[in-house]
Protein backbone atom coordinates (compact mmCIF):
# COMPACT_ATOMS: atom_id res chain seq x y z
CA UNK A 1 0.00 0.00 0.00
CA UNK A 2 1.37 3.33 -0.80
CA UNK A 3 1.74 6.01 1.28
CA UNK A 4 1.64 10.13 0.35
CA UNK A 5 2.91 13.22 1.36
CA UNK A 6 -0.12 15.79 2.08
CA UNK A 7 1.43 17.43 -0.98
CA UNK A 8 1.21 14.24 -3.22
CA UNK A 9 -2.36 13.82 -2.16
CA UNK A 10 -3.24 16.98 -2.63
CA UNK A 11 -1.63 17.03 -6.54
CA UNK A 12 -3.67 13.52 -6.80
CA UNK A 13 -6.35 15.70 -5.61
CA UNK A 14 -5.67 18.26 -8.34
CA UNK A 15 -5.10 16.27 -11.07
CA UNK A 16 -8.68 14.06 -10.18
CA UNK A 17 -10.32 17.05 -10.79
CA UNK A 18 -8.37 18.74 -13.75
CA UNK A 19 -7.15 16.04 -15.81
CA UNK A 20 -9.69 13.44 -14.97
CA UNK A 21 -13.10 15.75 -14.82
CA UNK A 22 -14.16 14.79 -11.78
CA UNK A 23 -16.06 17.84 -9.85
CA UNK A 24 -14.23 17.81 -6.31
CA UNK A 25 -17.83 18.68 -4.64
CA UNK A 26 -17.94 14.18 -6.06
CA UNK A 27 -14.77 13.29 -4.12
CA UNK A 28 -16.62 15.12 -1.33
CA UNK A 29 -19.52 13.17 -1.30
CA UNK A 30 -18.05 10.22 -1.66
CA UNK A 31 -15.81 10.68 1.09
CA UNK A 32 -18.47 11.72 3.65
CA UNK A 33 -20.61 8.62 2.77
CA UNK A 34 -17.58 6.82 3.65
CA UNK A 35 -17.01 8.53 7.40
CA UNK A 36 -20.98 8.33 7.69
CA UNK A 37 -20.74 4.64 6.65
CA UNK A 38 -18.17 3.44 9.47
CA UNK A 39 -19.53 5.67 11.98
CA UNK A 40 -22.77 3.47 11.59
CA UNK A 41 -20.11 0.40 11.73
CA UNK A 42 -18.71 1.68 15.16
CA UNK A 43 -21.51 2.40 16.54
CA UNK A 44 -24.82 1.59 14.95
CA UNK A 45 -27.77 3.42 12.88
CA UNK A 46 -30.53 5.91 14.63
CA UNK A 47 -27.46 6.95 17.26
CA UNK A 48 -26.22 10.43 18.30
CA UNK A 49 -23.63 11.86 16.82
CA UNK A 50 -21.70 15.31 17.91
CA UNK A 51 -19.83 16.33 14.68
CA UNK A 52 -17.18 19.32 14.76
CA UNK A 53 -16.00 20.35 11.67
CA UNK A 54 -13.51 23.20 10.25
CA UNK A 55 -14.32 25.64 7.06
CA UNK A 56 -12.61 23.52 4.87
CA UNK A 57 -12.83 20.27 2.34
CA UNK A 58 -11.96 18.72 5.78
CA UNK A 59 -15.05 20.37 7.23
CA UNK A 60 -17.12 19.59 3.98
CA UNK A 61 -16.28 15.89 4.46
CA UNK A 62 -17.78 15.90 7.88
CA UNK A 63 -20.98 17.93 6.15
CA UNK A 64 -21.17 15.55 4.19
CA UNK A 65 -21.19 12.94 6.64
CA UNK A 66 -23.58 14.54 9.06
CA UNK A 67 -26.01 14.22 5.88
CA UNK A 68 -25.63 10.99 5.25
CA UNK A 69 -26.15 10.18 9.13
CA UNK A 70 -29.65 12.20 9.27
CA UNK A 71 -31.11 10.84 6.55
CA UNK A 72 -30.20 7.32 8.42
CA UNK A 73 -32.13 8.54 11.41
CA UNK A 74 -29.75 9.65 13.64
CA UNK A 75 -29.57 12.70 15.85
CA UNK A 76 -26.58 15.02 14.87
CA UNK A 77 -25.10 18.09 16.19
CA UNK A 78 -23.10 20.09 13.79
CA UNK A 79 -20.17 22.79 16.00
CA UNK A 80 -17.84 24.83 14.26
CA UNK A 81 -15.21 27.20 15.98
CA UNK A 82 -16.12 31.44 15.34
CA UNK A 83 -18.82 33.15 14.09
CA UNK A 84 -21.23 32.43 10.83
CA UNK A 85 -18.89 33.94 7.86
CA UNK A 86 -19.78 32.37 4.61
CA UNK A 87 -16.80 33.56 3.13
CA UNK A 88 -14.29 31.17 4.98
CA UNK A 89 -16.26 28.42 3.46
CA UNK A 90 -14.27 26.55 0.96
CA UNK A 91 -16.36 26.12 -2.41
CA UNK A 92 -17.40 22.57 -1.66
CA UNK A 93 -17.84 22.49 1.60
CA UNK A 94 -19.87 25.83 1.86
CA UNK A 95 -22.32 23.98 -0.30
CA UNK A 96 -22.69 20.61 1.73
CA UNK A 97 -23.01 23.22 4.49
CA UNK A 98 -26.01 25.06 2.34
CA UNK A 99 -27.74 21.95 2.45
CA UNK A 100 -27.61 21.14 5.58
CA UNK A 101 -29.04 24.53 6.92
CA UNK A 102 -31.80 24.02 4.47
CA UNK A 103 -32.12 20.47 5.76
CA UNK A 104 -32.62 22.79 9.32
CA UNK A 105 -29.69 20.70 10.99
CA UNK A 106 -29.19 21.46 14.48
CA UNK A 107 -25.81 23.77 13.61
CA UNK A 108 -23.84 25.58 15.99
CA UNK A 109 -21.44 27.88 16.36
CA UNK A 110 -19.28 28.46 18.84
CA UNK A 111 -18.43 32.07 20.25
CA UNK A 112 -19.46 32.41 23.52
CA UNK A 113 -19.01 30.54 26.67
CA UNK A 114 -22.72 29.20 27.04
CA UNK A 115 -21.69 27.78 22.97
CA UNK A 116 -18.62 25.75 24.97
CA UNK A 117 -21.21 24.53 27.35
CA UNK A 118 -23.45 23.45 24.53
CA UNK A 119 -20.93 21.56 22.86
CA UNK A 120 -19.30 19.97 26.07
CA UNK A 121 -22.92 18.75 26.82
CA UNK A 122 -23.20 17.01 23.29
CA UNK A 123 -19.92 15.31 23.86
CA UNK A 124 -21.13 13.94 27.01
CA UNK A 125 -24.45 12.46 25.78
CA UNK A 126 -22.95 11.83 21.92
CA UNK A 127 -22.39 7.75 21.28
CA UNK A 128 -20.17 9.25 18.57
CA UNK A 129 -17.61 12.12 17.67
CA UNK A 130 -16.95 13.17 14.20
CA UNK A 131 -13.69 15.16 13.94
CA UNK A 132 -13.61 17.08 10.54
CA UNK A 133 -12.04 19.97 12.36
CA UNK A 134 -8.58 20.51 10.47
CA UNK A 135 -6.97 18.51 7.90
CA UNK A 136 -4.02 17.39 6.28
CA UNK A 137 -2.46 20.56 5.18
CA UNK A 138 -2.59 22.14 9.34
CA UNK A 139 1.09 22.44 9.64
CA UNK A 140 2.89 24.30 12.99
CA UNK A 141 0.53 25.66 15.84
CA UNK A 142 -3.24 25.66 16.25
CA UNK A 143 -5.34 28.62 17.80
CA UNK A 144 -6.55 28.12 21.49
CA UNK A 145 -9.70 28.08 20.14
CA UNK A 146 -8.78 24.80 17.99
CA UNK A 147 -6.85 23.48 21.04
CA UNK A 148 -9.89 23.70 23.29
CA UNK A 149 -11.76 21.98 21.36
CA UNK A 150 -9.60 19.27 20.43
CA UNK A 151 -9.29 18.99 24.38
CA UNK A 152 -13.08 18.71 25.11
CA UNK A 153 -13.10 15.82 22.23
CA UNK A 154 -10.20 13.89 24.08
CA UNK A 155 -12.19 13.71 27.16
CA UNK A 156 -15.15 12.95 26.07
CA UNK A 157 -15.03 9.54 26.46
CA UNK A 158 -16.82 8.80 23.16
CA UNK A 159 -15.64 7.35 20.59
CA UNK A 160 -13.91 9.42 17.97
CA UNK A 161 -13.76 8.91 13.98
CA UNK A 162 -11.53 11.59 12.56
CA UNK A 163 -12.03 12.58 8.88
CA UNK A 164 -8.42 12.04 7.06
CA UNK A 165 -6.23 12.31 9.82
CA UNK A 166 -6.57 13.26 13.59
CA UNK A 167 -6.77 17.33 13.99
CA UNK A 168 -3.55 18.13 15.17
CA UNK A 169 -1.39 15.68 13.35
CA UNK A 170 0.61 16.48 11.09
CA UNK A 171 0.48 15.02 7.78
CA UNK A 172 4.20 14.59 6.89
CA UNK A 173 5.92 14.35 9.83
CA UNK A 174 3.29 12.43 12.34
CA UNK A 175 4.49 15.87 15.10
CA UNK A 176 1.50 17.15 17.25
CA UNK A 177 0.75 20.86 17.26
CA UNK A 178 1.15 20.51 20.24
CA UNK A 179 -2.33 18.31 20.96
CA UNK A 180 -3.75 16.15 18.77
CA UNK A 181 -7.55 14.31 18.37
CA UNK A 182 -6.66 10.81 20.10
CA UNK A 183 -9.10 8.65 17.20
CA UNK A 184 -10.35 5.53 17.92
CA UNK A 185 -10.71 5.48 13.79
CA UNK A 186 -9.48 7.43 11.21
CA UNK A 187 -11.14 7.33 7.62
CA UNK A 188 -8.15 8.37 5.14
CA UNK A 189 -8.71 9.18 1.73
CA UNK A 190 -7.13 7.95 -1.64
CA UNK A 191 -3.65 6.98 0.11
CA UNK A 192 -2.73 7.16 3.96
CA UNK A 193 -0.28 9.70 4.67
CA UNK A 194 3.55 9.60 5.80
CA UNK A 195 2.36 10.76 9.43
CA UNK A 196 0.02 8.22 10.20
CA UNK A 197 3.45 6.14 10.34
CA UNK A 198 5.61 8.19 12.29
CA UNK A 199 5.86 8.45 15.97
CA UNK A 200 3.97 10.27 17.88
CA UNK A 201 1.25 10.81 15.65
CA UNK A 202 0.52 6.85 14.98
CA UNK A 203 -0.70 6.58 18.43
CA UNK A 204 -3.26 9.09 17.95
CA UNK A 205 -4.77 7.13 14.67
CA UNK A 206 -6.20 4.24 16.02
CA UNK A 207 -8.20 1.71 13.45
CA UNK A 208 -6.77 3.44 10.32
CA UNK A 209 -9.34 2.67 7.25
CA UNK A 210 -8.60 4.00 3.53
CA UNK A 211 -11.06 4.30 1.73
CA UNK A 212 -10.85 5.08 -2.02
CA UNK A 213 -13.37 7.69 -3.25
CA UNK A 214 -13.17 7.41 -6.93
CA UNK A 215 -9.53 8.35 -7.59
CA UNK A 216 -8.52 6.81 -10.65
CA UNK A 217 -5.83 3.93 -9.71
CA UNK A 218 -3.38 5.15 -11.64
CA UNK A 219 -2.88 8.03 -9.71
CA UNK A 220 -2.48 6.12 -6.36
CA UNK A 221 -0.34 3.65 -7.69
CA UNK A 222 1.81 6.01 -9.29
CA UNK A 223 5.94 5.27 -9.23
CA UNK A 224 6.37 8.93 -8.20
CA UNK A 225 5.08 7.98 -5.03
CA UNK A 226 8.22 6.32 -3.16
CA UNK A 227 7.00 5.36 -0.01
CA UNK A 228 5.08 2.30 0.54
CA UNK A 229 3.54 0.51 3.69
CA UNK A 230 5.17 -3.05 3.93
CA UNK A 231 1.97 -5.43 5.20
CA UNK A 232 1.09 -9.16 4.99
CA UNK A 233 -0.08 -8.29 1.33
CA UNK A 234 3.13 -6.87 0.58
CA UNK A 235 5.21 -10.04 0.97
CA UNK A 236 2.54 -12.45 -0.21
CA UNK A 237 2.99 -10.32 -3.14
CA UNK A 238 6.70 -10.15 -3.39
CA UNK A 239 8.27 -13.38 -2.01
CA UNK A 240 8.45 -15.95 -4.21
CA UNK A 241 7.48 -19.85 -2.70
CA UNK A 242 10.33 -21.96 -1.96
CA UNK A 243 10.78 -24.91 -4.77
CA UNK A 244 10.14 -28.42 -4.58
CA UNK A 245 13.46 -29.86 -6.00
CA UNK A 246 15.87 -27.19 -3.47
CA UNK A 247 18.66 -28.68 -1.46
CA UNK A 248 20.73 -27.31 1.44
CA UNK A 249 23.15 -25.66 -1.22
CA UNK A 250 20.71 -24.28 -2.93
CA UNK A 251 18.37 -22.54 -0.48
CA UNK A 252 21.11 -19.81 0.28
CA UNK A 253 24.80 -19.84 2.22
CA UNK A 254 25.95 -16.97 4.88
CA UNK A 255 28.62 -16.57 6.30
CA UNK A 256 28.62 -14.26 9.66
CA UNK A 257 31.65 -12.74 10.97
CA UNK A 258 30.69 -11.82 14.37
CA UNK A 259 31.38 -12.24 17.86
CA UNK A 260 34.18 -11.14 20.89
CA UNK A 261 34.60 -12.07 24.21
CA UNK A 262 31.48 -11.14 26.19
CA UNK A 263 29.65 -11.07 22.78
CA UNK A 264 29.56 -14.53 21.67
CA UNK A 265 25.30 -13.99 21.95
CA UNK A 266 25.35 -11.73 19.19
CA UNK A 267 26.95 -14.35 17.31
CA UNK A 268 25.18 -17.40 18.11
CA UNK A 269 22.04 -15.09 17.80
CA UNK A 270 22.32 -13.67 14.18
CA UNK A 271 24.02 -17.15 13.19
CA UNK A 272 20.99 -18.83 14.36
CA UNK A 273 18.47 -16.76 12.74
CA UNK A 274 20.25 -17.32 9.49
CA UNK A 275 18.86 -20.86 9.44
CA UNK A 276 15.73 -20.35 11.41
CA UNK A 277 14.61 -17.69 8.36
CA UNK A 278 15.29 -20.42 5.63
CA UNK A 279 18.85 -20.14 4.51
CA UNK A 280 20.34 -24.00 3.77
CA UNK A 281 24.23 -23.63 5.32
CA UNK A 282 25.32 -20.85 7.79
CA UNK A 283 29.25 -20.45 8.90
CA UNK A 284 30.20 -18.16 11.32
CA UNK A 285 33.87 -17.00 11.71
CA UNK A 286 34.75 -15.89 15.40
CA UNK A 287 37.83 -14.85 16.98
CA UNK A 288 39.55 -18.70 17.88
CA UNK A 289 39.41 -17.04 21.97
CA UNK A 290 35.66 -17.58 22.06
CA UNK A 291 35.79 -20.41 19.02
CA UNK A 292 34.79 -23.14 21.78
CA UNK A 293 31.80 -20.85 23.05
CA UNK A 294 30.21 -20.48 19.57
CA UNK A 295 30.87 -24.09 18.43
CA UNK A 296 28.70 -25.19 21.96
CA UNK A 297 25.95 -22.87 21.40
CA UNK A 298 24.40 -23.85 18.01
CA UNK A 299 25.05 -27.37 16.57
CA UNK A 300 23.20 -26.47 12.80
CA UNK A 301 26.07 -23.54 12.45
CA UNK A 302 29.49 -24.16 11.03
CA UNK A 303 32.02 -22.33 13.07
CA UNK A 304 35.33 -21.57 11.97
CA UNK A 305 38.14 -19.95 14.68
CA UNK A 306 39.74 -16.58 12.93
CA UNK A 307 43.50 -15.74 13.96
CA UNK A 308 43.54 -12.90 16.69
CA UNK A 309 45.86 -10.19 17.40
CA UNK A 310 44.96 -10.38 21.14
CA UNK A 311 42.50 -12.34 23.31
CA UNK A 312 39.02 -11.97 21.11
CA UNK A 313 40.18 -9.50 18.68
CA UNK A 314 40.54 -10.08 15.33
CA UNK A 315 42.51 -7.65 12.89
CA UNK A 316 44.23 -7.41 9.47
CA UNK A 317 45.69 -11.03 9.80
CA UNK A 318 42.64 -12.52 9.76
CA UNK A 319 41.75 -10.19 6.34
CA UNK A 320 42.69 -13.54 4.27
CA UNK A 321 40.83 -15.76 6.12
CA UNK A 322 37.25 -14.19 5.73
CA UNK A 323 37.93 -13.36 1.83
CA UNK A 324 38.35 -16.62 1.60
CA UNK A 325 35.31 -18.15 3.55
CA UNK A 326 33.14 -15.47 1.47
CA UNK A 327 34.29 -17.09 -1.58
CA UNK A 328 32.29 -20.44 -0.32
CA UNK A 329 28.80 -18.49 0.34
CA UNK A 330 26.42 -16.00 -1.59
CA UNK A 331 26.19 -13.63 1.09
CA UNK A 332 28.78 -12.18 4.27
CA UNK A 333 26.93 -10.31 7.40
CA UNK A 334 29.43 -8.60 9.57
CA UNK A 335 29.40 -6.84 12.57
CA UNK A 336 27.43 -8.20 15.07
CA UNK A 337 29.51 -8.13 18.41
CA UNK A 338 32.92 -8.11 17.07
CA UNK A 339 33.81 -4.95 19.12
CA UNK A 340 35.33 -1.33 18.10
CA UNK A 341 39.46 -2.28 18.82
CA UNK A 342 41.00 0.06 16.12
CA UNK A 343 42.40 -3.26 14.45
CA UNK A 344 38.81 -4.60 14.47
CA UNK A 345 37.56 -1.94 12.92
CA UNK A 346 40.25 -1.73 10.02
CA UNK A 347 39.66 -5.03 9.64
CA UNK A 348 35.65 -5.07 8.13
CA UNK A 349 36.44 -1.81 6.21
CA UNK A 350 39.21 -3.87 4.14
CA UNK A 351 37.39 -6.93 3.57
CA UNK A 352 33.67 -5.17 2.63
CA UNK A 353 35.94 -3.04 0.13
CA UNK A 354 37.67 -6.56 -1.25
CA UNK A 355 34.67 -9.19 -0.68
CA UNK A 356 32.56 -9.78 -3.95
CA UNK A 357 29.49 -10.68 -2.30
CA UNK A 358 26.38 -9.05 -0.82
CA UNK A 359 27.13 -7.24 2.15
CA UNK A 360 25.29 -7.10 5.29
CA UNK A 361 26.77 -4.53 7.90
CA UNK A 362 25.47 -4.67 11.69
CA UNK A 363 26.37 -3.00 14.76
CA UNK A 364 30.24 -2.45 15.11
CA UNK A 365 30.65 -2.90 11.44
CA UNK A 366 28.18 0.28 11.02
CA UNK A 367 30.48 2.01 13.69
CA UNK A 368 33.50 1.12 11.30
CA UNK A 369 31.91 2.87 8.35
CA UNK A 370 31.10 5.83 10.42
CA UNK A 371 34.39 7.45 9.92
CA UNK A 372 34.72 6.03 6.01
CA UNK A 373 31.16 6.61 4.72
CA UNK A 374 32.10 7.33 1.08
CA UNK A 375 33.99 4.11 0.69
CA UNK A 376 30.71 2.62 0.67
CA UNK A 377 29.91 3.71 -2.95
CA UNK A 378 33.33 1.46 -3.64
CA UNK A 379 31.91 -1.43 -2.86
CA UNK A 380 30.89 -4.28 -5.07
CA UNK A 381 27.54 -5.29 -4.27
CA UNK A 382 24.86 -2.39 -3.31
CA UNK A 383 25.37 -2.86 1.06
CA UNK A 384 22.10 -2.86 3.58
CA UNK A 385 22.80 -1.50 6.77
CA UNK A 386 21.13 -2.09 9.93
CA UNK A 387 21.45 0.73 11.93
CA UNK A 388 19.08 1.65 15.12
CA UNK A 389 18.54 5.52 15.31
CA UNK A 390 21.20 6.20 18.11
CA UNK A 391 23.40 4.62 15.61
CA UNK A 392 22.11 6.12 12.34
CA UNK A 393 22.89 9.70 14.32
CA UNK A 394 26.01 9.05 15.01
CA UNK A 395 26.90 7.61 11.13
CA UNK A 396 25.41 10.90 10.36
CA UNK A 397 27.28 12.94 13.01
CA UNK A 398 24.44 14.19 14.59
CA UNK A 399 22.34 14.04 17.51
CA UNK A 400 19.14 11.68 17.97
CA UNK A 401 16.49 14.10 18.20
CA UNK A 402 18.51 16.44 15.06
CA UNK A 403 17.40 12.98 13.37
CA UNK A 404 14.07 11.84 14.12
CA UNK A 405 12.95 15.42 13.46
CA UNK A 406 13.67 14.98 9.69
CA UNK A 407 14.11 11.31 9.54
CA UNK A 408 13.14 10.39 6.01
CA UNK A 409 14.64 13.14 4.14
CA UNK A 410 18.18 12.65 5.97
CA UNK A 411 18.06 8.67 5.86
CA UNK A 412 16.80 9.40 1.78
CA UNK A 413 19.86 11.91 1.26
CA UNK A 414 22.11 9.24 2.96
CA UNK A 415 20.94 5.93 0.81
CA UNK A 416 21.70 8.31 -2.21
CA UNK A 417 24.98 9.79 -1.25
CA UNK A 418 26.70 6.24 -0.45
CA UNK A 419 24.71 4.32 -2.75
CA UNK A 420 23.43 2.31 0.50
CA UNK A 421 20.16 0.31 1.49
CA UNK A 422 19.62 1.88 5.10
CA UNK A 423 17.03 -0.22 7.34
CA UNK A 424 16.69 2.46 10.48
CA UNK A 425 15.40 0.25 13.65
CA UNK A 426 12.87 2.34 15.67
CA UNK A 427 9.06 2.42 16.80
CA UNK A 428 8.48 2.12 13.13
CA UNK A 429 11.13 0.74 10.95
CA UNK A 430 11.85 1.91 7.78
CA UNK A 431 13.95 0.64 4.90
CA UNK A 432 15.61 3.77 2.64
CA UNK A 433 17.15 2.35 -1.00
CA UNK A 434 19.07 4.49 -2.69
CA UNK A 435 16.61 5.76 -5.39
CA UNK A 436 14.86 7.65 -2.29
CA UNK A 437 12.06 4.56 -2.18
CA UNK A 438 11.27 4.30 1.70
CA UNK A 439 9.27 0.99 3.25
CA UNK A 440 7.22 1.05 6.64
CA UNK A 441 7.34 -2.01 8.28
CA UNK A 442 3.83 -2.62 10.12
CA UNK A 443 4.42 -5.11 12.15
CA UNK A 444 6.06 -5.32 15.57
CA UNK A 445 5.62 -4.47 19.48
CA UNK A 446 7.54 -2.61 22.06
CA UNK A 447 9.01 -5.56 23.33
CA UNK A 448 10.95 -6.32 20.71
CA UNK A 449 12.90 -3.50 22.70
CA UNK A 450 15.49 -5.70 24.19
CA UNK A 451 18.93 -6.78 23.96
CA UNK A 452 19.61 -9.21 21.09
CA UNK A 453 16.63 -8.68 18.79
CA UNK A 454 19.20 -6.26 15.79
CA UNK A 455 21.39 -9.63 15.46
CA UNK A 456 18.22 -11.28 15.18
CA UNK A 457 16.95 -9.07 12.36
CA UNK A 458 20.23 -9.35 10.59
CA UNK A 459 20.62 -12.59 10.54
CA UNK A 460 17.01 -12.92 8.96
CA UNK A 461 17.98 -10.21 6.34
CA UNK A 462 20.91 -12.82 5.56
CA UNK A 463 19.12 -15.49 4.90
CA UNK A 464 16.48 -13.96 2.31
CA UNK A 465 19.40 -12.45 0.62
CA UNK A 466 21.33 -15.63 0.21
CA UNK A 467 17.93 -17.51 -0.67
CA UNK A 468 16.86 -14.59 -3.47
CA UNK A 469 13.59 -15.66 -2.96
CA UNK A 470 12.43 -11.93 -3.55
CA UNK A 471 13.75 -8.78 -5.85
CA UNK A 472 17.10 -7.25 -4.05
CA UNK A 473 15.23 -3.53 -2.81
CA UNK A 474 12.69 -6.09 -1.32
CA UNK A 475 15.17 -8.38 0.99
CA UNK A 476 15.55 -6.09 4.02
CA UNK A 477 11.68 -5.14 3.81
CA UNK A 478 10.20 -8.28 4.13
CA UNK A 479 12.82 -9.55 6.44
CA UNK A 480 12.00 -6.74 8.50
CA UNK A 481 8.49 -7.47 8.51
CA UNK A 482 8.92 -11.11 9.52
CA UNK A 483 11.19 -10.15 11.85
CA UNK A 484 8.52 -8.10 13.52
CA UNK A 485 5.78 -10.74 13.03
CA UNK A 486 8.08 -13.16 14.73
CA UNK A 487 7.79 -10.86 17.69
CA UNK A 488 4.42 -10.71 17.42
CA UNK A 489 4.17 -14.25 18.04
CA UNK A 490 6.72 -14.25 20.73
CA UNK A 491 4.23 -11.73 22.50
CA UNK A 492 1.18 -13.54 22.85
CA UNK A 493 3.38 -14.63 25.95
CA UNK A 494 3.54 -11.01 27.23
CA UNK A 495 5.41 -7.88 25.76
CA UNK A 496 7.89 -7.34 29.02
CA UNK A 497 10.31 -9.91 29.31
CA UNK A 498 10.07 -10.86 25.60
CA UNK A 499 13.57 -12.37 24.66
CA UNK A 500 15.73 -11.96 21.03
CA UNK A 501 15.53 -15.90 21.27
CA UNK A 502 11.46 -15.85 21.41
CA UNK A 503 12.08 -14.18 18.13
CA UNK A 504 14.56 -16.37 16.92
CA UNK A 505 12.29 -19.17 17.73
CA UNK A 506 9.15 -17.71 16.16
CA UNK A 507 11.08 -16.91 12.39
CA UNK A 508 10.57 -20.14 10.42
CA UNK A 509 5.94 -19.96 12.12
CA UNK A 510 6.18 -15.96 10.90
CA UNK A 511 7.03 -16.62 7.34
CA UNK A 512 4.89 -19.94 6.96
CA UNK A 513 1.94 -17.58 7.80
CA UNK A 514 2.85 -15.36 4.54
CA UNK A 515 4.77 -17.59 2.67
CA UNK A 516 2.62 -19.05 -0.59
CA UNK A 517 2.31 -23.10 -1.00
Amino acid sequence: MKISSSAQMHQIDVEAVTKYGIPEIVLMENAGHEVAQEAINLVGEQQKFCIIAGYGNNGGDAFVAARHLINSGAKCKIFLLGNERIDKFSPSARVNYNVLVNMEAEIYHIVSERDWNRLQIALTFSDCVIDGLLGTGIHGELSELAMKCIEQMNTSRCPIISVDIPSGVNADTGALAPIAVKATTTVSFGLPKTGMFMYPGSEYIGKLVVKNIGIPQELLTSKLIKQEAVTKEFVEANMDPRAKDVHKGSCGKVLVVAGSIGYTGAADLASSAVLRMGAGLCTLATPESVYHIAASKACEVIVKPLTEIADGVVGSIAKDQIIDLSKENDVVLMGPGMGRHSETLELIVDVALEVDKPLILDADAIHAFAQHKDKLNALKHIPILTPHLGEMASFLGISVAELKADLWNLVRQAANQYNAIFVVKSERTITVCPNGEVFVNTSGNPGMATAGCGDVLAGAISALAAEGVCAKMNIAPIGVYLHGVAGDISAEYGRAGLLASDILDNLQVARRNVEKV
